[in-house]
């Protein structure tokens, strides 16, 4: 009877017990072998899983160094979020619910920095920026301003990584402002409410999901951000706490059970930080769609219109434009030097050869070949594993359903070069070989990216109402049935932006493949590394402009397909 009643269980929930299984073998085993190797005085291998237990390693974190690294590691957070969240949000907002001209140009601007990656960024303001021979200085220097702009400096940072992560709050935060009820607006308004206080006691609520979870996910990215501090901050010195492990991680022996105890920190960080996220959101209903259909009222902007615009135009000169001439110039320019403004316009001794031979370079057709499988792979089997665990908290009363938020934001916790590690020591131990191939660099940015993927199609599922598929199941309907006529039609807008997302930002990603990838996998971002290590700039520059404008072809083709979609 025991058994009949166990089994009878086990079938209710097996989608649930699988679920859970699969991101116990994704998430929790890798994090779980940092967490272990941190108290052991050598790495897990393969015939040797066991090593002696001690403390040693966390003597690291009381260091005076890594304190420093904390307090500026906070500090860029602190203020590469804040910069990033209110840019993004007044783009997203502009787009979404106001009459600004060119509102395409304006939608472009708000995911125009995702063509370039943190490393590319980096590179092309270390050209733009640079004290001494920066070409913003020489430019200015040329005019006869006697100032210099010095981009290696906890300013510098914030402004690439303020730069580098907005477009994920305009993604995020545009989807809910698109989807809110104007109705609950002009309700404030009937009542006598000012413009101000109407976007301060009611917009403003209303997308408090998205806003809320788009800075928790931009300030824990920028904590663990690796690419900007290491060109940016070595130079002058800056650590932080990605740069300080991946240092331990240098040295000969690597210190990698030193680096595992460090990254505890973000861990007991990123878990307060989700508990309070949740803590704040479970107390509000923000649900906003319902079976009432409606079209968003765009606000006037009156005589703000074209200053808007104009302000847009800058910004995309500024943040796209110009680190896309740098690295233009530099790979075209190479090594020659540059003392005035009239040596950057001199257009006769630009060579172009330098981007022939890297795009037929092998290397880099390897690793174009590579990234385009694994963004693929990545944005497919992404997405579906979180709607699946999106749709699994929020629309079941599946037990230990919540247990899947708090794993779904562990890779939040946990820096990329570090989940890269824990990777290689769990896929060395499991007994399935797929380390070195391109399956485990796609499961490994799934599991990157999975806070992300999460949080972006749980901000949109949030705002549609339950009653939608009661409705269906009262008619008859399956759940599979009432998911595939009602939900993903309603969040396709949302899935098309995440699967986007997940594929920009594999292709972007640098830190995860460190330790996962082979001569035969290893993706552009890592090609774009090494020849920075090598000292070849104008190399990296150039593999680096090839590689943003395939972001950009992509990213475009994806827009075009999902607007076609949208007018079936």
């Amino acid at each position: 009877m025991k058994l009949a009643k166990l089994a009878r269980g086990v079938r209710q929930h097996l989608g649930m017990i699988l679920l859970l299984a699969a991101l116990t073998v994704l998430v929790v085993l890798p994090a779980g072998m940092l967490v272990y190797a941190s108290f052991l005085d050598a790495p897990p291998r393969p015939g040797s899983v066991h090593g002696n237990f001690t403390l040693d390693n966390y003597a690291a974190i009381g260091t005076e160094r890594n304190f420093r690294a904390t307090a500026n590691s906070l500090i860029i957070g602190l203020g590469g979020t804040l910069f990033a969240l209110v840019g993004g949000s007044m783009l997203a907002w502009l787009f979404a619910r106001s009459n600004v001209p060119g509102k395409w140009l304006v939608g472009i601007a708000g995911v125009a920095p995702m063509f370039m990656s943190a490393l590319v960024t980096s590179l092309a303001w270390s050209i733009l920026a640079s004290p001494k021979r920066g070409y913003i200085n020489i430019f200015f220097e040329s005019l006869g301003f006697d100032f210099g702009i010095d981009i290696y400096t906890l300013t510098g940072i914030i402004w690439v990584m303020g730069i580098s992560y907005m477009p994920y709050v305009f993604l995020l935060v545009s989807s809910s402002f698109s989807m809110m009820n104007p109705e609950l607006e002009e309700a404030a308004a009937m009542s006598g409410a000012s413009k101000w206080k109407t976007f301060r006691t009611v917009t403003f609520p209303l997308v408090a999901p998205a806003t809320i979870g788009a800075s928790l996910l931009v300030f824990v990215l920028v904590l663990e951000n690796f690419p900007v501090p290491q060109i940016l901050g070595s130079k002058a010195d800056v650590a932080t706490l990605p740069s300080y492990i991946y240092s331990l991680m240098r040295l000969t022996p690597a210190h990698s059970n030193e680096a595992a105890a460090v990254s505890i920190i973000l861990t007991v960080l990123t878990f307060l930080l989700v508990f309070l996220q949740n803590l704040y959101v479970r107390k509000r209903n923000y649900t906003t769609v319902s079976g009432k259909g409606f079209r968003p009222k765009l606000i006037d902007l009156g005589v703000w219109r074209w200053p808007a615009f104009i302000a847009v135009t800058i910004y995309i000169i500024v943040s796209v434009v110009l680190p896309f001439l740098a690295l233009f110039l530099n790979a075209a320019i190479g090594q020659r030097f540059i003392a005035s403004i009239s040596d950057l316009l001199d257009f006769s001794a630009l060579n172009l050869n330098r981007f022939v031979d890297m795009l037929t370079m092998n290397d880099v057709q390897l690793g174009l070949q590579n990234s385009l499988y694994i963004a693929l792979g990545t944005a497919l089997f992404g997405t579906l594993l979180y709607f699946i665990m999106t749709y699994t908290v929020q629309r079941t009363r599946a037990p230990g359903r919540r247990l899947i938020e708090y794993i779904g934001m562990i890779p939040l916790a946990v820096p990329s070069l570090v989940l890269g590690l824990g990777f290689l020591w769990s896929w060395f131990l499991l007994p399935i070989p797929l380390y070195g191939t391109i399956a485990v660099l796609v499961l490994a940015y799934a599991v990157r990216f999975m806070p992300q993927g999460y949080t972006g199609i749980s901000s949109s599922l949030t705002q549609i109402h339950p009653d939608l598929e009661d409705s269906a199941f009262l008619s008859g309907a399956s759940r599979a049935r009432s998911i595939w006529n009602i939900t993903l039609p309603l969040l396709r807008s949302g899935l098309v932006s995440t699967m986007l997302l997940i594929a920009v930002l594999t292709m972007r990603e640098l830190s995860t493949a460190v330790f996962l990838f082979s001569s035969q996998t290893r993706p552009i971002s890592i090609v774009i590394f090494d020849q920075w290590e090598n000292g070849s700039l104008a190399n990296a520059a150039a593999i680096s402009l090839l590689y943003s404008l395939l972001l950009l072809v992509l990213t475009v083709i994806s827009q075009r397909f999902s607007k076609s979609r949208a007018q079936l």
